[in-house]
């Protein structure tokens, strides 16, 4: 068995365009970063070789897997994404074709928000208060944040039928000071606070669970084969 990993890329955030009216940011996938570095069992289909394409998989499958995926993550997705699927154009026509790797299984992690985000009303209220409370007293007074985060991953077989999702909260709380240091680094410079600037979820909030993420994937399939059996 095995399962080809997709993803589990955090974002970074950039501004693109500024003016004197306008400042326009956007997030994009961090390469080569990862944020669960390696798996037990299987491995990143960056790291597999190719022997070829799938005949026994129709352009149309391809293309919807191709698009269920940059729907989420928009074209930084691109990348990651020629590793197990390529384009042919023939005419004013697109050919997608499913890259031969071997995989029995894709997984396809995705991290949600691509910018940091507060986790509802009443916490963005709360974060506002607590900065400007920080702000007057210099730093003496903590800022508080509570912000979202969630990884949501997706289970194919290896003729891209989606089997199922998993979805996961990693909402966290930011504390800062200019008393206190910054833990973890991503932190400092009130780097985590989302009305301080506009920037992306830190790698660290998701990198915990990825024992979790790989043990429900095992699972899953696991079950799946008995279940077939």
């Amino acid at each position: 068995m095995k399962i080809a990993y997709i993803g589990f890329r955090p974002y970074f955030t950039e501004m693109t365009t500024s003016s004197s009216e306008t400042k326009v940011y956007t997030a994009n996938l961090m390469y080569p970063d990862r944020t669960v570095f390696k798996f037990q069992n299987g491995v990143y289909a960056s790291d597999l070789k190719s022997t070829g394409y799938r005949k026994d998989v129709p352009s149309d499958k391809v293309k919807k897997f191709v698009q269920d995926y940059l729907n989420e993550v928009k074209d930084s997705g691109v990348l990651e994404l020629t590793y197990v699927t390529s384009v042919e154009k023939k005419g004013e026509e697109r050919i997608f074709k499913l890259k031969d790797i071997g995989a029995d299984y894709y997984v396809i992690g995705i991290h949600t928000p691509a910018f940091q985000t507060s986790k509802h009303f009443g916490s963005s209220m709360l974060q506002l208060f607590s900065s400007i409370f920080s702000v007057i007293s210099f730093g003496l007074i903590p800022s508080y944040a509570s912000l979202q985060a969630g990884t949501e991953i997706k289970i194919y077989d290896k003729n891209l039928n989606r089997l199922t999702s998993i979805k996961y909260d990693h909402g966290y709380s930011v504390l800062g000071a200019v008393w206190a240091s910054s833990v973890p680094e991503e932190c400092h410079r009130m780097g985590c606070n989302a009305l301080k600037q506009v920037t992306s979820p830190p790698k660290f909030v998701y990198q915990e669970l990825g024992a979790q993420f790989e043990m429900d994937v095992v699972n899953f399939i696991q079950a799946r084969s008995v279940f077939r059996k």
